[in-house]
């Protein structure tokens, strides 16, 4: 899906925004274009780029657009025109929601507005981030209209989408029997570790486990390792993710079995296996909210492509490629 909407905002309606690094802050503002006496929103037919159904987009807006889009780009220079034509394609698109907004009345109340721009500001002072703006060269408005537009569009897709049958279980067990391949899992351990800087304190250990003191209890007292307040329990580790050193004498333990001073580039460690599972395929029950999940942003893919296309039928664009190929995009 296709859409210039900075992957630093989640979109959909009462989600809760997190505090945005600067450089996003200034992403997602509207880049000034007041410079030389140029007024951005002259709307005179030499400076009109794009007319998307009522919506007339001047020059320096859709340049500013494509200047949002394509921040994070590394754009070769063999490639910028059909760059510049996929970007435009974008561009479209959400000019397409937001018109589709307007015939059927989707509006963005003030309250939702007030509470997104809370919950982006979080984190700053208010000089903060007014100097934030003004060091990004970012107009506050502009970049508030930036924002009211994402929302717009995205309380658009959900009541556009809201309607999507979630996939049925036969729909999710054929989807797992073909891509079973993708559910097997590799041999997985969980253990109990006491890692020591010398091999002396570390014999000293083993002694005492062999005496019958427990491990949980050791680790807590005298493990380095960062789980030692958890009695030294790990996780499950899958084969493969470890170092040699320590996965080698892991998975030649069956559980419950203790093993002797390993060195490792960590330390000194002594190990307890607490449970192994074996290498093999995971059991559609296991993954099956996995699976309606992929399934359901699928549905989600092809609708809303489909629906672009039928505004595209609905509402007429015209691009002014003269215009248009005199844009530069961002390296």
């Amino acid at each position: 899906m296709r859409f210039p909407i900075s992957s630093e905002f989640p979109i959909a309606p009462g989600v809760v925004w997190p505090p945005l690094s600067l450089q996003a802050l200034f992403c997602l503002g509207l880049l000034a274009v007041a410079l030389g006496g140029c007024n951005p929103f002259d709307r005179t037919p030499d400076n009109v780029a794009l007319v998307v159904g009522s919506t007339s987009i001047n020059r320096d807006r859709l340049e500013a657009d494509m200047a949002f889009i394509s921040a994070d780009m590394d754009v070769p220079e063999g490639e910028r025109s059909r760059v510049r034509e996929k970007i435009l394609d974008q561009c479209i698109d959400h000019y397409l929601i937001l018109e589709y907004g307007k015939v059927h009345n989707i509006r963005l109340s003030e309250d939702e507005m007030n509470q997104a721009l809370k919950n982006i500001k979080k984190g700053y002072t208010p000089t903060a981030f007014k100097d934030a703006l003004l060091r990004g060269y970012v107009d506050p408005e502009q970049w508030k209209q930036r924002i009211r537009e994402q929302l717009i569009t995205g309380k658009i897709i959900e009541r556009v989408s809201r309607n999507i049958a979630p996939p049925g279980y036969r729909e999710i067990q054929e989807y797992y029997e073909k891509n079973r391949d993708t559910f097997r899992s590799p041999r997985m351990i969980t253990f109990r570790q006491i890692v020591t800087r010398t091999r002396e304190k570390a014999d000293r250990i083993l002694k005492r486990l062999h005496a019958g003191e427990k491990m949980d209890m050791l680790a807590r007292k005298y493990s380095i390792a960062p789980e030692a307040e958890n009695g030294g329990e790990v996780g499950w580790i899958a084969e493969g993710e470890l170092d040699p050193s320590m996965e080698r004498a892991l998975f030649a333990l069956s559980p419950g079995e203790i093993s002797p001073v390993i060195q490792t580039p960590y330390g000194y460690h002594i190990f307890e296996v607490l449970a192994v599972k074996p290498a093999g395929l995971k059991k559609l029950s296991e993954v099956s909210k996995e699976i309606r999940s992929r399934l359901l942003h699928q549905k989600h893919e092809t609708f809303l492509a489909n629906w672009l296309l039928e505004l595209r039928n609905q509402f007429k664009i015209k691009v002014n490629q003269r215009v248009v190929k005199q844009l530069e995009i961002v390296q």
